[in-house]
């Protein structure tokens, strides 16, 4: 099976890019490059919620499979977004050492580059556990239960409460 989120697989290989472009020029960061970075992260990000219209409009009953692919491409999206969104943070930081930020930028290449063995080792396990979790009668039951107990039990503390406060 191909990726499921094509279009966010095509800007990650673009972050690739920017990566040898960033050692190419290092140790200066032009500006040019910062707003490249930033420009592909925006456009990640769009994309992203884009992938999440699309992943709501799944019925996991009919497309088990797809559905659990699409969640774990989409969690390791969110922390690749996350790391990204890092490295912006540090560009704007007079402070921030260069080296913190190639560290980040190999960091980021290297995520990219694991993502297909992240994805089917440690995502998709996650991503299938949460959607079991989900979508178990038996679980949802029990925990409406539990939260009618925990509702029930506030409301007679505040009663107390307000009987002790008299």
């Amino acid at each position: 099976m191909g990726d499921p989120l094509p279009e966010l697989h095509a800007i990650e290989l673009a972050f690739h890019s920017l990566s040898i472009e960033f050692y190419e020029d290092y140790p200066q960061i032009t500006e040019d490059y910062v707003s490249k970075f930033n420009h592909k992260t925006a456009e990640y990000s769009k994309e992203l919620n884009l992938s999440l219209k699309t992943y709501a409009n799944i019925d996991y009953l009919k497309n088990q499979n797809v559905k659990i692919a699409m969640k774990s491409s989409i969690k390791f999206a969110y922390d690749l977004l996350s790391l990204l969104t890092s490295i912006i943070r540090n560009f704007k930081l007079e402070t921030c050492p260069k080296y913190d930020i190639e560290s980040q930028i190999r960091i980021l290449d290297d995520f990219i580059g694991r993502k297909h063995n992240l994805i089917s080792t440690t995502y998709q396990q996650a991503a299938s556990q949460e959607l079991i979790a989900f979508h178990d009668k038996n679980l949802r039951l029990n925990l409406e239960d539990h939260l009618q107990k925990h509702l029930e039990n506030k409301k007679s503390e505040e009663k107390l409460n307000n009987f002790n406060k008299s």
